[in-house]
């Protein structure tokens, strides 16, 4: 079956098409991190399942997606002409708003095997052009990185009442979805811990599966953006309100990509003695035996669980940090909280606040009041 593990990791040549293309850059990004390609088929048998980005830019997701099942096909020995066919003129579906970027979008591509038949100019969120066809069918698949903030159209949902994009686009994404299709959104910290947005998420919870959610770095879209984001995976269960799921979500903090957590987000290229990453969760590797090696996060992939043990890592220093990185979230934890947060650094790594006794408010209060004192008195 094809996972997260299938997916390929091209760091270098992403990093050159991001210093051509900043815009094309944030879907890649996610791509080779194994996020955008949660698709499950068959190595053995040829899948006829369709897939779409309502927010395509231009085509990172898809474009690494078709790479991903291409190379599964030719591997597995079952890349027939009717596989190729449907690959190429039935298989994928991309929306965006901007024509550039759709322009962009079919070029992309074509250069990867064709597959650029159905790529449309229009606005996911209220088509009236060529995309209002696609928008009106439903996926096995939907992977997208769709815009954030303040919009000018309502979300879909009774929920709650917004205009912000990233919601009216979630809300988007299930509708697109059959019953028991997936997907894989990035989204920003808000849609999962906004106590205003508690509504929302029980609805999610109630429509869908959530089977995992995974923290990406802080700079993952540096110097574009600094937004903190997360992949949030779902499948979907109802299209109306059901009680809220049973089974438990996955959680998981990428706290190291290869690059550095700041701007300039230049490569660390720290390894061991096998010749593995050691700052870098992602990508995989050829060991000093010559043997293909999967990513950290590949290989940890829905199973990891360090409840009882904290994880060890090295960061982009060299320097050995100890915390929690991934593990199952009883769904019974995530209902009992008083806003349903979904974050998983609020399980993973729970705030603990410092108290001080009141002798020591006094005290800073003192110090406060003093240096306040000292500078009315020089400017005096």
């Amino acid at each position: 079956m094809m996972s997260v593990q299938n997916v390929p990791m091209r760091i270098t040549s992403l990093r050159k098409e991001a210093k051509r293309d900043p815009a094309a850059f944030a879907p890649k990004m996610h791509q080779r991190a194994g996020l955008g390609a949660n698709f499950r088929g068959s190595c053995n048998c040829i899948i006829l399942d369709m897939a779409t980005d309502p927010a395509c830019g231009t085509g990172g997701f898809l474009t690494e997606s078709f790479k991903v099942l291409l190379n599964n096909y030719e591997k597995s020995g079952t890349l027939t002409s009717e596989a190729r066919e449907f690959l190429s003129k039935k298989c994928f579906y991309g929306v965006d708003v901007r024509d550039e970027n759709i322009s962009r979008t079919r070029l992309n591509m074509f250069l990867v095997g064709d597959g650029h038949t159905h790529m449309y100019s229009d606005n996911s969120l209220k088509p009236t052009r060529q995309g209002k066809n696609i928008l009106n069918k439903k996926y096995q698949y939907v992977i997208t990185n769709p815009p954030y903030g303040s919009g000018t159209i309502k979300a879909n949902t009774e929920a709650i009442s917004t205009n912000r994009t990233e919601i009216a686009f979630i809300c988007k994404v299930i509708d697109l979805l059959e019953i028991g299709g997936k997907a894989c959104i990035i989204t920003p910290d808000g849609v999962l811990e906004n106590p205003s947005y508690k509504k929302l998420r029980q609805e999610i919870l109630e429509k869908c599966e959530v089977y995992a959610i995974v923290s990406l770095p802080k700079f993952a879209f540096a110097p574009y953006t600094k937004e903190k984001t997360y992949a949030l995976f779902i499948k979907k269960r109802s299209n109306t309100i059901t009680k809220i799921q049973d089974k438990p979500v996955w959680m998981y903090i990428i706290d190291n990509d290869g690059l550095a957590n700041s701007d300039k987000r230049f490569p660390t290229k720290l390894r061991n003695n096998r010749n593995g990453w050691m700052h870098d969760e992602i990508s995989g590797w050829v060991s000093t035996d010559g043997i293909e090696m999967p990513g950290v996060l590949e290989k940890r992939w829905l199973t990891f669980d360090d409840s009882e043990t904290k994880s060890n890592w090295i960061d982009e220093k060299g320097i050995v940090q100890t915390a929690r990185k991934g593990g199952n979230i009883d769904i019974e934890r995530i209902i009992s909280d008083n806003y349903e947060t979904l974050l998983p650094e609020y399980y993973l790594r729970p705030y603990s606040p410092h108290y001080i006794s009141e002798e020591e408010f006094a005290n800073e209060l003192k110090k406060i009041d003093d240096e306040m004192r000292r500078v009315l008195s020089e400017i005096s």
